[in-house]
């Protein structure tokens, strides 16, 4: 009886045994990377209402402007998508061709690794943030200055707000 307990615990444990199978598992890891403008801040506005605003030029500060995801190094370029600025709501156009607007980033929370410039506006994408390591959700503020010097003060007319608009575009790359 005993051998027969023990050939059938071995008959069982060999079932077992011979009825496992396996497969193979692939995890497939695709470089990715994101950049989104915080919605809340599609537009900026540099107004300009003071002798002091032309003379020096103003600025307004996005926080959390941009947000970028790269499992990879990086670079965030930004430029503009015509070369004149466009009065908008008159009845013939003026154009202001590519005014010394500055944008600048800055992390929210700093991070090794990454840097950033002040880039002035042009047609040409112009490296404002490079990061050598992989980043998740990473915010930056955002600055834009008008430029100083009276540069802008021709296009003013008296008891009329003038509104110039242009589109900036960002883009993300691999480094």
């Amino acid at each position: 009886m005993r051998n027969y307990l023990l050939t059938l615990v071995f008959f069982i444990c060999g079932l077992v045994v011979n009825g496992q199978t396996s497969v193979r598992l692939n995890i497939v890891l695709n470089h990715v990377q994101n950049l989104t403008v915080n919605p809340t801040q599609e537009t900026t506005t540099l107004t300009y209402n003071t002798v002091e605003d032309y003379s020096k030029g103003v600025e307004v500060v996005q926080k959390e402007h941009l947000n970028v995801f790269s499992t990879g190094p990086f670079v965030v370029k930004v430029k503009v998508a015509n070369e004149d600025f466009v009065q908008i709501g008159a009845d013939v156009a003026r154009r202001i061709h590519l005014p010394n607007v500055r944008v600048s980033a800055k992390a929210v929370e700093e991070t090794p690794g990454i840097n950033t410039e002040q880039r002035l506006l042009g047609l040409d994408e112009s490296s404002l943030i490079t990061g050598d390591n992989p980043i998740m959700n990473q915010k930056f503020d955002v600055t834009y200055r008008g430029p100083g010097n009276n540069e802008l003060i021709l296009f003013s007319e008296m008891g009329k707000t003038n509104t110039f608009t242009n589109i900036v575009m960002y883009s993300i790359e691999a480094k």
